[in-house]
């Protein structure tokens, strides 16, 4: 399965490292764990308004990633907090 990023979800992605270090490893676990299909193992949704099309899936109890979901491939979308994720 093919894996890309959105220009946002990159830019977003440097600023939660930057944020939030203690949690890189477990967003490169997730992705990672998705990329490779195991979609089983995390509280992925499916959302819904204007992301209807997107899921979702917990980093913690605040912090969300949210990503399209294909046949033939993955896109990631958008991370942080809730709030600002599902606006």
């Amino acid at each position: 399965m093919r894996v890309s990023t959105t220009t946002r979800f990159e830019r977003r992605l440097k600023i939660f490292s930057s944020l939030h270090p203690e949690f890189i490893t477990r967003v490169e676990f997730i992705m990672t764990a998705i990329a490779s299909g195991k979609l089983s193992a995390f509280k992925i949704h499916k959302l819904k308004g204007r992301l209807r099309e997107c899921f979702g899936t917990s980093i913690t109890r605040a912090y969300r990633i949210v990503f399209i979901l294909n046949p033939d491939e993955i896109c990631f979308i958008d991370i942080g907090n809730h709030d600002e994720v599902y606006r």
